[in-house]
């Protein structure tokens, strides 16, 4: 390994065995790569003009913001046209949580997330990074803790692969976010019981809004983003066929080529047709609001939908994803097989069915076990 002597500079070897050299005059200096031969005259004129530069932009503010800092590079990604192709919903979601992944102040560090080099994190940080957020997140519905954490690292991960693959980071520099794994969640929403699906039924009656809306998420087992926008357009020959809108709201509906997206075909089962002959609504889509209008997002209609919920006196833990996952359960108590739940469902990673069906076959099993048992016994 060649002895640095001369200030400022960083020498190594990357991946591909070529050795590298880059000046940083400052801590948050952008760091300029040395092409000339180490020593040679070229090399000593580079040099002089990468120092000069750098202090010339010394005056810029350090810390959040600055070349080199993890603030600046989610700034860089935010505005890259990459970020633009992402879903509104998410590219809201990951703008809200990177608030907070800035500002976090792993255990040890003086200085916040956001202000540290970005070319300097290795796994180690990030492994801090993730406890920070699962503390964070210890108390906290749902997903908590494991939930939280991970999509910390992956929001982190996203930005560093973009820097990578799009050469905004140093050639040297390699994804700390790699190798690290996940940490395992829980189950997630609250799957509805029977008797809290039949009080929902009791207070709200068929040719109500809230039942439709009920209906239509038992039934299909649709997202909250698919279930507010769907209506007679996707009605023909009594099946339901809609394109998986996941993130989008209404007005960016078609923002997306309809050939990347999922593609769900469910028979309109006898309850919703009932519900939806029943219920007065708009011309276009089934569910719409008190004015008549269709929600304009997927937020919207799920905090309508919570409070239709706590008017049928639900508990909180009974929101609009958990009915979905009755209709899933069902399915799997059917007796369905993997690939058909993922088509009701509009899933496209079979370990999600797979859960399903293996908590039913163990109950099953189970069930049977104990018929055996009190046969045994007689």
């Amino acid at each position: 390994m060649i002895k640095q002597k001369i200030k400022y500079l960083n020498v190594y070897t990357d991946r591909h065995g070529k050795r590298r050299v880059y000046v940083r005059r400052f801590k948050h200096s952008r760091q300029t790569e040395i092409k000339a031969p180490l020593n040679s005259t070229e090399f000593f004129i580079e040099y002089a003009e990468a120092i000069a530069t750098q202090e010339r932009l010394a005056d810029k503010p350090q810390g959040v913001g600055s070349y080199d800092s993890v603030d600046w590079l989610f700034k860089q990604f935010f505005a890259s046209p990459e970020f633009a192709e992402y879903a509104p919903d998410s590219k809201k979601g990951k703008r809200n949580r990177a608030v907070h992944i800035l500002a976090a102040k792993p255990r040890g560090h003086d200085e916040t997330f956001g202000e540290i080099d970005y070319t300097l994190l290795r796994r180690s940080h990030m492994y801090q990074l993730r406890a920070f957020a699962f503390e964070e997140g210890a108390t906290e519905e749902k997903d908590g803790a494991p939930g939280k954490a991970n999509n910390w690292i992956k929001d982190v991960s996203a930005v560093f692969t973009w820097a990578c693959k799009f050469g905004v980071a140093p050639d040297h520099f390699q994804n700390p976010c790699v190798g690290l794994g996940k940490l395992k969640e829980g189950s997630g929403y609250h799957t509805w019981t029977q008797e809290q699906c039949q009080q929902f039924e009791d207070y709200w009656p068929v040719g109500t809004m809230p039942r439709l809306a009920y209906e239509i998420i038992r039934n299909t087992g649709a997202r909250v983003s698919d279930a507010h926008r769907l209506g007679k357009v996707h009605e023909k020959d009594g099946v339901l066929t809609w394109k998986v809108f996941k993130g989008q709201d209404v007005g960016d509906a078609q923002k997306r080529d309809d050939d990347d997206a999922l593609e769900v075909i469910i028979p309109i089962r006898s309850e919703l047709r009932t519900a939806i002959d029943a219920t007065p609504s708009g011309n276009l889509l089934y569910v719409a609001t008190s004015h008549g209008a269709p929600f304009q997002s997927a937020k919207g209609f799920s905090q309508w939908f919570v409070d239709q919920r706590k008017s049928a006196g639900l508990p909180d833990e009974c929101v609009p994803h958990g009915l979905g996952k009755t209709t899933a359960a069902k399915l799997a108590e059917a007796g369905v097989g993997e690939f058909m739940l993922m088509s009701v469902m509009g899933w496209t990673n079979p370990n999600q069915a797979r859960k399903y069906i293996e908590k039913a076959s163990r109950a099953k099993m189970a069930g049977r076990a104990i018929e055996m048992l009190d046969e045994e016994q007689k």
